[in-house]
């Protein structure tokens, strides 16, 4: 099976494929060697590194190290769409079929050198400071709807919670009030379109049938008609407005380059999808990592409610007052390290490059695992607990710790989902525990983002004392990644 076999290998669990590759070979570390085709039509090798010099390498040397769309190999030239165009019709996708997915999840994602730049300067405006503060009061109303339909003694998935909650503020910080369900059901679709990408089952690249192929094109011609629609409505009424709307994709409309160029329409549905999937994707796993981590840490989980009821007194924060919990920022800081939403990091080598003594020929397809890097014990000692106090002795460096990417290609809505992920859990832990239903099972499914594989049920209790549970409620692969003895 050669190749297939690896990349299948690796598909069912990246973490741990890489895990034994590191240990066997080292830092720097080539699965194949051969077509491999997953982020480029002309990926020539399939390479994993880790560490803070390889981090510095790649994260800076931007003209170097390019990033790809999320579509990767998928994403159609003028070249495939001329082929397609000439092909027998009866199994391959015509053009049609493959044209929406030039937009879709491209965005930032999708360009590099001076035109990413561009598109770095447009989208500024929408992500500065004041912009971002300004999201806190709609975080807290939202956060406090799906809080009230809580009820002492339930059971209830804490992951689709989550994820109900993060794409309501998604949607209405980017979309504006208008979105409404139209949002709610492009989210659903961005989710479904994520993990039937790296299904192994997209090697059968058939237009026909029940193929999974098939099904992921479908996906991508609805998101797209859904996105373009949102846009073109927006577009519409910004024409009629005096002043720019407080929404994020607004501001994109109406931003402006330096010369007076503007995003055109196939950009404003790239950039839409991407902050909009992205953006409520990783902060939910976030928050639902992150509440696990607690329910089996009591005494961490104690210790933060004291804060945040010291502080609070039972109030949803201000913005000034997340400044002012550092047993909150310091949870954060160590769930986003030991279980990054975002544990892979893949590059496109542009040109032949070395790193660290070994030759990257251009067309190599490079993985920089952020989630071994936050497990290197000789940054972060005992990198397997989950211990926020950790926090108050150490300052790694931006390549050492970087859940949100750094250089050039720092995440830019860091600032948004930091501040999103503090409001919810000072408003959550306030007024429930959470407890893991006894024995359950938790294992990790990675694709792009890591999260929990099927779900997280989880017992809600009114607020009170008596945080309990701990690690031999928890079963499965989540084991690997968290030391729970």
């Amino acid at each position: 099976m050669g190749t297939v076999f690896h990349l299948i290998r690796y598909g069912r669990d990246p973490i741990g494929v890489t895990d034994r590759l590191f240990r066997e070979y080292g830092p720097i570390v080539s699965l194949v060697r051969g077509p491999v085709r997953i982020f480029s039509p002309a990926g020539c090798a399939m390479v994993f590194a880790t560490g803070a010099g390889v981090n510095r390498q790649i994260l800076t040397e931007h003209d170097r190290y390019h990033m790809c769309a999320l579509p990767g190999a998928l994403y159609p030239s003028d070249e495939v769409l001329a082929e397609a165009a000439a092909a027998d019709k009866r199994w391959r996708a015509t053009p049609e079929r493959l044209q929406p997915i030039r937009r879709t999840l491209t965005g930032l994602f999708h360009v590099n050198g001076a035109e990413h730049r561009r598109h770095r300067r447009l989208l500024m405006p929408a992500f500065h400071k004041t912009r971002i503060d300004a999201y806190r009061d709609e975080m807290v109303a939202l956060t406090t709807k799906v809080l009230d339909e809580w009820r002492d003694d339930q059971v209830r998935d804490v992951l689709e919670d989550m994820t109900e909650l993060t794409l309501r503020i998604a949607t209405k910080t980017l979309f504006g009030e208008d979105a409404g369900e139209q949002g709610v059901r492009l989210a659903r679709m961005f989710q479904e379109w994520l993990v039937t990408k790296f299904s192994p089952a997209m090697l059968l690249r058939f237009d026909a049938g029940p193929t999974v192929f098939r099904r992921w094109l479908d996906l991508t011609r609805d998101i797209d008609q859904c996105t373009l629609d949102i846009v073109r409505a927006k577009v519409a009424r910004s024409k009629s407005q005096r002043d720019v709307a407080p929404d994020m994709l607004s501001s994109l409309i109406a931003a402006r380059d330096e010369d007076g160029s503007a995003l055109d329409e196939d950009e404003l549905v790239g950039h839409a999808g991407v902050i909009f999937a992205a953006g409520h994707e990783t902060s939910t796993n976030a928050l639902a990592w992150t509440l696990l981590l607690l329910s089996q840490h009591p005494d961490i989980a104690t210790d933060l409610v004291d804060e945040l009821r010291g502080v609070l007194r039972g109030e949803a924060p201000t913005v000034e007052q997340l400044g002012s919990l550092p047993l909150l920022d310091a949870v954060v800081k160590e769930s986003l390290r030991i279980l990054p939403p975002v544990p892979i990091h893949p590059r496109l080598v542009a040109k032949d490059s070395e790193l660290e003594g070994h030759s990257l020929p251009a067309g190599t397809e490079l993985f920089l695992s952020i989630y071994h890097m936050h497990h290197d014990p000789d940054v972060f000692p005992r990198p397997q607990r989950f211990d926020p106090s950790r926090w108050s002795k150490i300052k790694p460096t931006v390549y050492e710790y970087n859940p949100f990417s750094a250089g050039p290609r720092m995440c830019i809505g860091a600032s948004f989902a930091t501040m999103e992920i503090k409001i919810v859990l000072a408003m959550l832990l306030q007024r429930f525990r959470i407890e893991l239903l006894p024995g359950a099972r938790v294992d990790r499914r990675v694709t792009i983002t890591m999260a929990p594989k099927n779900g997280l049920p989880m017992r809600i209790r009114r607020a009170d004392d008596a945080w309990g549970g701990g690690p031999r409620d928890l079963r499965g692969n989540l084991r690997e990644l968290v030391d729970f003895s």
